[in-house]
């Protein structure tokens, strides 16, 4: 086998390693795509808990209804307190409401509760 041929065998070997591991990125990504975003954000692991609890407050409150009605900004407000690089960012908070559609149930219903209050 000439160099050439090596060189092409290697290129070709190393696209099929990086297409394998983008499909097991997007995998593990589906498994807790909230999870999954907030560390390709930078979160540390204390943010992501303290996100993951802030979550689950505002799905809580969000079923109970009247008074304990979250608000989008309320929303915005304590996810900056809990992970201060994302404050302001749109963006961010566009993907985490959009990653909360298939993660888990509870933030599954938040989203639905977000997309009924209109929350974009």
């Amino acid at each position: 086998m000439n160099d050439d041929a090596r060189l092409t065998a290697l290129e070709n070997k190393v696209q099929e390693l990086e297409a394998m591991v983008a499909l097991a990125l997007r995998l593990i990504s589906l498994e807790k795509p909230v999870s999954a975003l907030l560390q390709n954000y930078g979160a540390s692991q204390a943010e992501e808990l303290a996100v993951h609890a802030m979550l689950d407050d505002v799905a809580h409150r969000a079923e109970q209804g009247g008074i304990y009605t979250p608000s989008f900004a309320g929303f915005e407000q304590e996810l900056g307190q809990r992970f201060p690089k994302v404050r302001g960012d749109r963006e961010f908070v566009s993907l985490l409401l959009d990653a909360m559609k298939i993660d888990r149930p509870s933030y599954r219903a938040l989203h639905a509760f977000t997309v009924r209050e209109r929350w974009r």
